[in-house]
């Protein structure tokens, strides 16, 4: 997160990234969507795709 300004979950808005964290390290990084949804990539070889936001511990940053 050393390149983005970190936002509350409040203020994102779509575009900006999310955070999702575990034990003190991010396991995965999305695009917010708004609507507490967000655009991702599953895995190698699945297609982008909207979700709910599924985990409680995830942050938001806008790119500087």
């Amino acid at each position: 997160m050393g390149h983005t300004r970190r936002i509350s979950r409040g203020a994102a808005r779509p575009g900006d990234l999310a955070f999702f964290h575990s034990g003190g390290s991010v396991y995965h990084v999305a695009i917010y969507a708004g609507g507490n949804t967000v655009g991702h990539a599953p895995g190698t070889g699945k297609r982008v795709s909207r979700a709910s936001i599924w985990a409680g511990s995830v942050s938001f940053g806008r790119v500087r």
